[in-house]
């Protein structure tokens, strides 16, 4: 026990020479800026500016998504830059004070984005945010496309995804950084059935140079594992801990964003338990103030319980979802084909940073209105004893997360039978109750997995468990 509170130590050193702060971020895919109380405002602050100078910000979506041109260049520009680009994947990096402003959060967006030189309209399809505790870290990078020729008959998929920390137990150069922080990036794209013709261009970056190099080697061997192309283009240079990647795929299959087509009797699909954050920031917690030991096995929560709920959480978090994509991709239709009920997914997404909340988001995007009756966390008691003790403010949130199914039963009940036969754990955990306005309707005890009152406000929550 002593050499784990050592080793911990060590590492909360480390990673805080290189302006990370364990303590005071939590880890994972939680480092985003918070979307509903700075993106959403800043993006509707921007709005007008931005399309008076030609650019156009697309509505949330988890990956950008466009029909694949017969020529589709790819080019990296870090804080602007001269390309004729058509679209672009926007990762932002601000410090601390930047991504609590949504004014201040809303004038660097602006700097970046109309940094990019371009005669064409230029259409921002996917944007991610991270916070740093570096004020002298901000950097804006954007991965752009050059689009022509004639349209075929697939779509491209690309999305960015990047993260600081996945255990501060391990070490920030440990090949399973870069692996959380790749298949985070490609679950976007999974979500949707993509995982045909799979690219990377990998974020990297950290305050030693000979780190950087690791990270990029570890990049290559997650490449040739998981026969990822790897593309090499320019990095960011902040001296700050960045692991992530832009990825782009296709999909020959239509893409599961029927939205005005989830109805009435539709089921909800969860294809694994949720919340892979809580079992790290829980078990780091530990570490730092032994004291709450004790608190936690007062409830009948064993130190040894947290482990392997830790050590399953980063099993999940560590695996590409191939076997989830492959599943949503077979019941779709053929490209340019029709959407059957009985025969295909509505709607999807996955569970990561805002956690739960996601089906708030989609329900709302679908107007229609849900009760979400089953929250399936990798472990109940750990989750209620992290939000208790406010270790977590959302125990329902990941990384590389679960991802929600809308089909009719029909559908389904084939998609979780071919799950369960691929190893995956899925559940149905909600219905669509009717055409609405995205009301979701939750039990009580939701409250006991998140105390943020920016999420819980937004539920409809019920008197009765």
């Amino acid at each position: 026990m002593s050499d784990l509170f050592e080793r911990f130590r060590d590492n909360l050193n480390k990673y805080k020479k290189m302006g990370i702060n364990p303590l005071s971020l939590a880890t994972g895919c939680a480092v985003k800026v918070d979307l509903i109380d700075t993106v959403y405002p800043a993006l509707e602050k921007l709005k007008e500016k931005l399309l008076a100078n030609n650019i156009e910000v697309m509505p949330r979506e988890d990956t950008d998504i466009f029909v694949s041109r017969e020529s589709e260049v790819l080019k990296r520009v870090i804080n602007g830059g001269e390309f004729d680009a058509d679209r672009a994947i926007s990762l932002i990096q601000v410090n601390q004070e930047t991504a609590g402003n949504p004014e201040k959060f809303a004038n660097f967006l602006l700097k970046i984005y109309t940094g990019v030189k371009t005669k064409r309209k230029l259409i921002v399809g996917k944007g991610h945010s991270i916070v740093t505790t570096n004020p002298k870290a901000e950097v804006g990078i954007l991965d752009l496309f050059k689009l022509d020729g004639r349209e075929l008959r697939s779509y491209t998929l690309s999305n960015n995804d990047t993260i600081q920390i996945v255990d501060p137990l391990d070490d920030p150069g440990s090949q399973m950084q870069v692996d959380v922080g790749v298949s985070n990036s490609l679950n976007d794209l999974f979500t949707k059935g993509a995982f045909q013709d799979l690219k990377m261009i990998p974020v990297a970056d950290a305050p030693d140079p000979d780190l950087k190099k690791t990270l990029l080697n570890n990049f290559e061997r997650f490449s040739k594992r998981y026969n990822v192309e790897l593309l090499t283009d320019v990095q960011p240079s902040t001296g700050t801990l960045m692991i992530g990647a832009t990825v782009v795929g296709k999909s020959d299959h239509e893409l599961p964003t029927y939205y005005d087509k989830v109805d009435e009797g539709m089921e909800i699909l969860v294809t694994r338990p949720v919340g892979e954050l809580t079992p790290i920031n829980v078990h780091m917690w530990l570490l730092t103030v032994p004291e709450l030991i004790d608190t936690m096995e007062e409830r009948g929560i064993t130190l040894n319980k947290v482990e392997e709920a830790k050590k399953r959480a980063l099993d999940y978090m560590t695996k590409p979802n191939f076997d989830s994509a492959e599943v949503i991709y077979n019941h779709l239709p053929e490209f340019g084909g029709k959407f059957d009920l009985e025969s295909h997914v509505a709607m999807t997404t996955d569970v990561t940073g805002p956690g739960i909340f996601v089906v708030k988001e989609f329900a709302e995007k679908a107007l229609v209105d849900v009760d979400l009756y089953d929250v399936p966390v990798i472990d109940r008691e750990i989750s209620e004893f992290a939000t208790e003790n406010f270790i977590i403010p959302n125990s329902t949130a990941g990384t590389n997360g679960a991802i929600v199914i809308f089909a009719s039963k029909k559908v389904i009940d084939d998609i979780a039978q071919d799950l369960t036969k691929r190893g995956l754990e899925p559940r149905i955990i909600g219905r669509v109750l009717r055409k609405g306005t995205g009301v979701v309707y939750v039990k009580k005890d939701v409250c006991k997995l998140i105390h943020r009152e920016n999420i819980l406000k937004h539920f409809k929550v019920r008197d009765a468990n």
